[in-house]
């Protein structure tokens, strides 16, 4: 395997661990809050807001530029 192959399958388990946390969030009855809901409260912090953006400018930049 590849060095990029198993960066992309590191962050494929990842989007995979987030979409699950979310789907059991929403089960009624659980202590775990749904993703939007999560963001809503993080994205409150400027700090937080330039963190994600820094993120998603560098995952676009791995992951688009060639």
């Amino acid at each position: 395997m590849t060095p990029r192959a198993a960066i992309i399958a590191g962050f494929a388990a990842i989007l995979a661990l987030v979409i699950a946390t979310d789907r059991f969030a929403r089960r009624t009855g659980s202590g775990v809050r749904p993703l939007p809901a999560t963001l809503t409260a993080a994205l409150r912090s400027p700090v937080v807001r330039v963190l994600i953006f820094g993120f998603w400018l560098w995952l676009g930049w791995h992951f688009l530029a060639r």
